[in-house]
């Protein structure tokens, strides 16, 4: 232990020279922080890991080590106020994790690896229901190259009669989305249905669906429109379930994007924007390193006519076919448009489904129903198979 303190003192130390650790004020310093919780989310590509802290900032720095290989995690003037879950360490690439005080004022997280990775942590401030955090990001170096492999082997072998539906359910992870009275979550019910839908495409000879994320982890909005388009898909069709401040709103809608780009003037629909494009301030994104200049360019450009034009067929094929269940209501009968930010891939028809409202008592108690699921995969598969039958006749 001696010869690794020692070791882990002399890194700490360049480390600080080289101006690596997070500045922090001297109120801070004075006040400490205190570590709250500790939670680890899996990813196909990387493990987050959040530190749930009570102060808006805390000075902290990463350190490998080898044999074994581990990635040392340490933060000053800060205490533990929690105790780690071990079963949060299942299938993720980290072997064991432990969380000691080197001294006061100094706590450390030694993190035992699996696989080699390539780290990245950065604040994230309070939002939403979320209080403020310290993530850190591990990507895994072969799920990338694997990923790549597979990306390039699916565009070699895609035939041009092969239709590819990519469902994305929406939120996930660290952002719950809307919580209903029972505190159902969004993200478990649009999974769910997703899934569901997935299924049922698959079994279609020449469909072939994809989801954006395949459990519970956190997909930033930018990353959706590029897996979606990874894809090279037909259509594009993101789940979720609404929101409002007065239970009695009810019904399912759906939405494509505004050829302006700006929401509609009704304020239900502003604040429903407002409330889907700030995910990635609740999930956790670095803005600074996540956002490419490309993708950036991509989700402000507007100049997508046709497409638009065709997610306002799909969106009311969609509506006809949910209008169908017997236990269904729509909120809107026709399409509404608006500035949603997963919908601004330029070259997919793209579609958000409001399933139901999640505020709602009894539309809350419908989407926990699997049969009432099930019911609701069967609907928008019949609306994605009679949009494709009418436009692929154009």
């Amino acid at each position: 232990m001696v010869n690794v303190d020692r070791r882990l003192l002399l890194q700490t130390l360049a480390l600080s020279a080289s101006g690596l650790w997070l500045p922090f004020s001297p109120a801070q310093a004075a006040a400490g922080c205190r570590v709250t919780d500790v939670r680890l989310w899996n990813a196909p590509d990387h493990t987050r890991i959040v530190l749930e802290l009570d102060r808006p900032s805390v000075a902290h720095n990463l350190t490998r080590l080898s044999d074994p290989e581990r990635l040392v995690l340490e933060l000053r003037d800060a205490e533990w106020d929690t105790l780690l879950n071990r079963d949060l360490l299942t299938d993720t690439v980290v072997r064991d994790m432990r969380l000691t005080t080197v001294r006061p004022g100094v706590i450390r997280a030694v993190m035992e690896l699996k696989n080699d990775v390539r780290p990245r942590s950065f604040m994230m401030k309070a939002t939403g229901n979320k209080g403020d955090r310290l993530i850190v990001d591990l990507f895994r170096r072969e799920a990338t190259e694997a990923q790549q492999e597979e990306r390039n082997s699916r565009t070699r072998s895609r035939r041009n009669s092969e239709v590819t539906v990519v469902i994305d359910p929406g939120h996930g992870g660290e952002d719950p989305g809307a919580i209903g009275p029972q505190g159902t979550l969004e993200k478990d019910i649009v999974f769910s249905v997703a899934r569901k839908l997935a299924n049922r495409i698959n079994s279609m000879p020449g469909y072939q669906a994809h989801l954006t994320r395949k459990g519970d982890y956190f997909v930033s909005l930018h990353q959706r429109v590029a897996i979606a388009r990874r894809h090279h898909p037909d259509l594009f069709m993101s789940l979720h379930a609404d929101a409002f401040h007065i239970q009695s709103a009810r019904g399912a809608s759906v939405y494509c994007l505004s050829e302006r780009g700006k929401p509609s003037p009704d304020r239900a629909i502003r604040n429903l924007v407002s409330r889907e494009n700030s995910s990635d301030l609740i999930g956790g994104i670095n803005l600074d390193q996540d956002v490419a200049p490309d993708v950036a360019e991509l989700l402000m450009d507007l100049s997508q006519r046709h497409s638009i034009n065709r997610s306002l067929v799909l969106g009311q094929k969609l509506l006809g076919s949910l209008g169908n269940i017997p236990t269904m209501r729509l909120h809107y009968r026709h399409v509404k448009q608006a500035s949603f930010a997963v919908l601004k891939a330029p070259d997919v028809p793209s579609v958000l489904v409001e399933l139901a409202f999640m505020t709602n008592p009894s539309e809350e108690t419908l989407l926990r129903k699997p049969s009432h699921q099930e019911s609701l995969a069967d609907a928008l598969c019949d609306g994605t198979r009679g949009y494709i039958h009418l436009t692929r006749r154009v």
